[in-house]
């Protein structure tokens, strides 16, 4: 028996010896990954406490914070004459509204998301609070959104002005009654309203003084004045339908609906030289803030100014100007002093010539060589033959024209000397076409010519058909090219109905930069056609022209007009090669201002990825 329970004992001691022996030594797992934010514990002042009136607030919460961007997002409203003074101690947020408060006064604390716990930084987001002065709390909001009036896009970080006066000079002169900023959503909400009337702005303001700088800032307002409500309805009340949680408290819907302002800036004379360069030995470029029109002059004072100094090339913007030195007695210094003339504005809003003084200077970059001297003179008098620029490409696009850019400004250009042939029956004959010179620069014309589809051509310039200002020669070009097959293209037939004055519907790049593609003018229902597009993505977009001009016009705050409206097509369009794609678009009565704009083949793509993945984890 003895020999039994010894036996045990020794099996028991070598089976916790094996498996403690297999245990990694080292630090525990770190378990679940935390997502959870913090939350209040208590603050001083309790939520919607009254009769507070310590200018400094205690928040503390379940764990530590960090408050990493908090200054730049946190509001209080109404809004203090200081700055508010964020600070934290172990879990708690202590802000110092630095000042005294106002009696009987209702404020609202918007900390955005600009709390978050310590360890994994999860953000405690829509957190807010509100405290009041006297012996009741207000309760009113105005919600809503500022978008970009072009584009329709949100606009973050915008201040939204409510004021109580009348007066339309209030945004340029005077803080606002009551202060709120929109999330990266564009979206904001004025919480704590006392039952008022009020103006309200939405100013993207860049020096946070609250008052708007015109040409500084952009703008948006309602050409309104709002006065918010909330109605309560009872738990019986069967026609009360809560869609809309921004406007619902429990059983209270407020008034108004979302607003929507739209964000455009001002033209306002605000003209600077901005940059001045000098890149190459011939030309300088002045750029300037807004557009020079008429107004320019430059004359030199380093060197006289002989009948013919200069070649004047201006933007298309009129902001910017390049000045080509025309005499090489000229462009051959190394410092060039310039005397600019433009006109002004004074505090009067009188307008006067200003006079710029500008110095530039200029080395040549020598390649190290044995006898620089010879280097330096052979940079300075060799005159080679330029290069003319073209578009032109195997698939020709049969909607373009043939571009001809000198790389500097023109003295003659022989257009007998330009040769366009089309191939037929192999072999290539001459065919007539229209040389147009540019509007705007000086050194570029187009060829144009009714080009067939899928057909065979040949440009030829002979040698020395543009002679610059410098005298130099231009090279000969020979250039074989084909235009696209008419299968290559797809069109895009939009039948478009409620229209109800000028329209502008334009066809956009599916980028970014929502490029214009074509663009056509409608005063009634019809169908617009997109013909000889490429296949590949498309934007459509309407412009709602008030005072039919044929373009988008922006706002003016003085005269209290508004930009015009513009509406998205809510789909991708993806043209297809030979491919003609018809659809309807009915314009609704009311504006509208989603861009929600849904791509199908993308959609169907990452609902494919999410598919695979969740095969894919459901096998492991």
């Amino acid at each position: 028996m003895a020999n039994k329970i010894l036996l045990l004992v020794i099996i028991i001691i070598g089976y916790l010896s094996f498996f403690t022996s297999c245990a990694n030594i080292g630090m525990p797992s770190g378990g679940l990954k935390d997502t959870i934010p913090p939350y209040v514990q208590y603050s001083l002042p309790a939520f919607n406490q009254t009769n507070f009136t310590d200018q400094k607030i205690k928040i503390t919460f379940n764990e530590f914070i960090i408050v990493e961007g908090l200054s730049e997002k946190f509001m209080v409203s109404p809004p203090t004459t200081k700055k508010p003074i964020l600070r934290t101690k172990g879990k708690s947020l202590i802000v110092d509204l630095n000042e005294k408060l106002r009696p009987n006064t209702t404020y609202s604390l918007d900390f955005k998301d600009g709390v978050s716990d310590n360890n994994e930084k999860n953000p405690l987001r829509g957190f807010r609070m509100a405290f009041s002065t006297g012996p009741k709390i207000d309760s009113l909001r105005i919600v809503g959104f500022v978008k970009d009036a072009f584009n329709l896009e949100p606009v973050p970080n915008a201040y939204i002005l409510l004021y109580r006066g009348t007066s339309d000079t209030l945004v340029y002169t005077t803080k606002p009654d009551f202060v709120a900023k929109t999330d990266r959503k564009g979206f904001f909400a004025v919480t704590n309203l006392p039952a008022d009337t009020f103006q309200i702005y939405g100013l993207c303001n860049q020096t946070g003084t609250l008052k708007y700088t015109p040409g500084v800032d952009s703008i948006s307002f309602i050409n309104k004045r709002i006065t918010p409500s909330a109605k309560y309805f009872p738990a019986s009340d069967t026609t009360f339908t809560a869609t809309d949680t921004l406007l619902v408290l429990g059983r209270t819907r407020f008034s108004p609906d979302p607003l929507y302002l739209l964000r455009f800036g001002e033209e306002y004379f605000d003209l600077r030289l901005d940059k001045y360069l000098h890149p190459v030995r011939k030309y300088v470029d002045l750029l300037f803030t807004q557009s020079v029109s008429d107004t320019f002059n430059i004359e030199p004072v380093n060197f006289k100014a002989k009948p013919g100094w200069k070649y004047a090339e201006v933007s298309a913007k009129s902001d910017s100007v390049r000045i080509w030195l025309t005499d090489s007695m000229d462009y051959k210094r190394d410092t060039l002093i310039f005397k600019l003339t433009y006109l002004q504005q004074d505090s009067l809003k009188e307008y006067y010539a200003k006079d710029d003084t500008i110095r530039l200077f200029y080395t040549d970059v020598v390649k190290p060589t044995k006898n620089k001297r010879k280097e330096r003179h052979k940079i300075e008098n060799e005159v080679e033959d330029i290069a003319l620029v073209t578009n032109i490409k195997q698939g020709f696009d049969v909607a373009s024209k043939i571009k001809l850019e000198s790389p500097e400004p023109i003295e003659s250009f022989d257009s007998t000397k330009i040769s366009l042939f089309e191939k037929k029956d192999s072999t290539y004959r001459p065919i007539k076409f229209k040389l147009i010179p540019d509007s705007l620069n000086k050194r570029r014309s187009y060829i144009s010519y009714p080009w067939k589809f899928g057909a065979n051509y040949r440009l030829k310039i002979d040698s020395a058909a543009v002679q610059t200002i410098y005298c130099a020669n231009s090279q000969m070009i020979k250039a074989d090219f084909k235009t696209q097959e008419e299968e290559h293209y797809g069109k895009i037939l939009l039948d478009v109905k409620n229209v109800t004055g000028p329209t502008i519907i334009q066809l956009l790049s599916d980028d970014k930069k929502e490029t214009v593609v074509q663009s056509k003018q409608i005063m009634k229902d019809g169908l617009v056609t997109f013909k000889l597009l490429e296949p590949t993505k498309f934007l459509i977009k309407a412009v709602f022209d008030r005072n039919n001009n044929g373009k988008w016009d922006s706002g003016d705050l003085k005269k209290r007009t508004t930009p015009d409206e513009v509406m998205y097509y809510l789909s991708v369009v993806k043209v297809r090669s030979n491919w003609d794609i018809k659809d309807s678009w009915y314009l609704p009565a009311q504006p509208q201002f989603n861009k929600k704009i849904i791509d199908e083949e993308l959609e169907a793509q990452k609902l494919k990825d999410k598919l695979k993945k969740h095969k894919s984890t459901k096998a492991f």
